[in-house]
């Protein structure tokens, strides 16, 4: 079966997904700002269908009509509120909406989901893609698996059965708290993961890292759920512990930690390289790099989510030291 979707506010990431959706023979739209797709990042990651006449104006997006589409937000994390509040006059027709972006609402500090439920009375399906893939290797149609995290069933398997290929797999999950939050430390721990592979042999301690790093997501999303009633929230973690090795096998847990802690093209490994020389500062580095979700959401984390878990606190310190004590900083961390 074949359906209508709107990418909105796509980056290269977006556009390697339109650019498969209409692979598959999909009728894709797509909203940015820029229309223009000559642009060195675009040009690398190698589009194959799209064309200048599937690119339409974000600032059309409030005066359309809907007509059955699922639409699909691809903005990078600090863009996603801004996204929602600027075309909120769109988003308040939708009852669904997918997400391509993860992260937490620096502004806030919630999670993007319950952002959108929390703003958007109206949606009452979420979705979120998360799993352990580059655009380019969309592109290039290497194998690859991502979970679709929802609560609703029907929107993952129209998902899953809309993007199936023989290199492409949607695996559906309900787990999407934690999808949310390892989405989010991957991208810290992906940072101290580029530092240690400069101060050490490269991969040295990135196994040690990841773990750590699994266990903050753990911690994390149990932490968040301490609200609840006390026989409620028992109960959740019972049955949450009892599939503990399922849900972190997920690939949008720990497939998506080891890609981006583990490869060179992950800007939050690149910027976690470049701090680690001690001439460069923070913001020379950030600036070198581009977008860097492990900075911006670190920041969050710590100053409006009160977070003092080992590896966001200890970046915090890193970003916030002089820049002779970063090695020190992680070294002592490492040795503890």
């Amino acid at each position: 079966m074949k359906y209508k979707f709107r990418v909105i506010g796509a980056g290269v990431w977006g556009l390697a997904f339109s650019d498969y959706l209409l692979n598959l023979g999909h009728n894709v739209e797509i909203f940015r700002r820029d229309r223009n797709l000559d642009a060195e990042s675009i040009r690398q990651i190698g589009l194959k269908n799209i064309t200048s006449g599937h690119i339409k104006s974000l600032d059309t997006l409030n005066d359309l009509q809907l007509d059955n589409e699922i639409n699909i937000v691809a903005v990078n994390s600090k863009g996603f509120s801004n996204l929602l509040n600027t075309y909120e006059s769109y988003f308040t027709r939708l009852t669904e909406l997918v997400s391509l972006t993860k992260g937490i609402d620096h502004q806030s500090g919630k999670y993007f989901s319950n952002f959108v439920f929390d703003k958007f009375k109206n949606i009452q399906k979420y979705g979120l893609i998360s799993g352990p893939s580059f655009a380019k290797d969309l592109c290039d149609g290497k194998t690859i698996a991502v979970s679709f995290a929802s609560l609703d069933d029907v929107l993952s398997k129209t998902m899953s059965d809309a993007t199936r290929s023989s290199y492409f797999t949607m695996i559906p999950t309900k787990d999407v708290s934690i999808i949310e939050i390892a989405g989010i430390i991957k991208n810290i721990a992906a940072i101290i993961c580029g530092m240690t592979d400069e101060y050490f042999d490269k991969g040295t301690h990135v196994n040690k890292i990841i773990k750590k790093a699994c266990e903050e997501v753990w911690q994390q999303n149990l932490k968040d759920w301490e609200f609840l009633p006390a026989e409620t929230y028992k109960n959740m973690t019972d049955n949450l512990n009892h599939n503990k090795e399922a849900i972190i096998s997920s690939p949008g847990f720990i497939g998506d930690m080891i890609l981006t802690c583990k490869q060179s093209q992950s800007r939050n490994y690149q910027f976690g390289k470049l701090i680690a020389d001690s001439k460069i500062t923070v913001e020379d580095a950030k600036n070198k790099i581009g977008t860097v979700e492990g900075y911006d959401c670190c920041q969050t984390l710590v100053e409006k989510k009160y977070i003092t878990n080992s590896l966001t606190k200890l970046l915090y310190n890193i970003l916030k030291s002089n820049s002779t004590d970063r090695e020190r900083l992680l070294k002592q961390f490492l040795q503890a």
